[in-house]
């Protein structure tokens, strides 16, 4: 690399201006991909990558205005790649065929987070040009206040109030003119007590998406599936119940509506089943498990009335908390990695087998979009998980 000399002009200006131009973008490269990977040891190199990728990719630059948010957006698929392949290279072989993925890792959230990022960038070209720069070089690029009142020549009080106005702005164009997208990641808000699809499968049918309705406080959060659950909520969580309020009161986005909620229902159900009673969720006393026959709410799942239902019934309160046993099994954490990897999928009939000496139910889920398949097999009578088995290659129990 030639070096200018003071003196020499670089695209039109004086050099030592190019490169002081230079050190500030590299800066705040740095500083964008140390938030975006959470790796202050790797930034330098991601902010090297993402010049070198923008260096390649300089015919795609039309309008050298928006240079700075065409680096940001660089920077955001070079730092998930590297996040994609840094968490890959932390998998560590256990034992001959078996592989421990590190709990951290989950795809779902990293796609989702490109995506976000990709309706951000929609809805800032659709701002003002001064005002879309003013967000992108305080959010996206992580300049302080004070840095980017020296390079306007404003006050500190005059660049918060115009950022203030700016994000007002971007709200009005998320509950309006991107309403839908924004909707998917609880980026605006809902219409209260209706019905609104997400962008979950059910993971039952793998045929619809997954609707949510947020009631108003201290109301119900609920999903239900249009063909297996016509007219009826498939799980409620009442946010009178001071579990559920702490659970998923305030939450709006599905995803982390499901995520929360999915770990709950393996971690509450699976200690009820070992101790055959648990801490009622409502008043704190020990209420019992009873299992009695599921019941389903349409045709479409009728092949499942041969599965249990598990019910906790406090008699202090007279709080009941269920959850159908193809829930407990969707909610497992094999299972529920399983449809990270595999966000539409469906469940597989259920068989009877012998397993461990005894009579066993086994319970799966496939892929829609391939062979690869997970299925758990648990005692008739308990319940008890006995093995997992996943293909066509995956991490296996016996």
């Amino acid at each position: 690399m030639v070096k200018p000399e003071p003196g020499d002009r670089v695209e039109g200006r004086p050099a030592a201006k190019a490169e002081q131009d230079a050190a500030g973008e590299r800066a705040r490269l740095v500083r964008l991909c140390a938030r975006l990977s959470g790796s202050a040891e790797a930034a330098e190199d991601l902010a090297q990558e993402t010049l070198l990728e923008a260096w390649r990719q300089a015919h795609k630059l039309n309008e050298p205005a928006g240079r700075e948010r065409w680096l940001a957006a660089i920077a955001r698929n070079v730092c998930l790649r590297w996040s994609r392949g840094h968490r890959g290279r932390r998998i560590t072989e256990t034992s001959g065929d078996e592989l421990e993925i590190p709990d951290s890792f989950d795809l779902e959230l990293e796609l989702e987070h490109s995506e976000l990022a990709g309706l951000l960038d929609r809805a800032l070209t659709l701002l003002p040009e001064p005002t879309r720069r003013l967000l992108v070089e305080r959010y996206a690029n992580g300049s302080s206040l004070a840095e980017i009142a020296e390079r306007l020549g404003l006050s500190e009080a005059a660049v918060s109030m115009r950022l203030t106005r700016g994000k007002r702005q971007l709200r009005r164009l998320l509950e309006d003119e991107l309403r839908d997208d924004a909707l998917a990641y609880g980026l605006a808000d809902r219409d209260i007590d209706r019905w609104q699809e997400t962008r979950l499968w059910c993971p039952m049918c793998g045929s619809r998406h997954l609707q949510l309705r947020l009631s108003p406080a201290p109301g119900t959060t609920s999903f239900r599936c249009p063909d297996c659950d016509p007219g009826l909520p498939g799980s409620i969580f009442p946010l009178t119940n001071s579990t559920f309020a702490q659970l998923v009161g305030g939450l709006q986005r599905p995803s982390a509506i499901m995520k929360r909620t999915s770990a709950w229902v393996h971690d509450y159900f699976r200690l009820a089943l070992g101790e055959r009673q648990v801490a009622c969720t409502n008043c704190g006393h020990p209420a019992r498990l009873k299992i009695a026959p599921f019941e389903p709410s349409s045709r479409r799942a009728e092949p499942l009335r041969q599965l249990p239902q598990l019910i906790v019934a406090c008699d202090s309160c007279g709080e009941v908390c269920s959850t159908s046993f193809p829930s407990l099994v969707g909610a497992h954490p094999e299972v529920r990695r399983f449809r990270r990897e595999h966000p539409r999928l469906r469940m597989l009939p259920p068989r009877g087998v012998q397993a461990a000496g005894q009579d066993a139910i086994v319970l799966g889920f496939e892929s829609l979009s391939g062979t690869a398949r997970i299925e758990l097999v648990s005692a008739k009578d308990s319940l008890a998980l006995l093995g997992l088995h996943r293909s066509p290659a995956g991490p296996s129990l016996d």
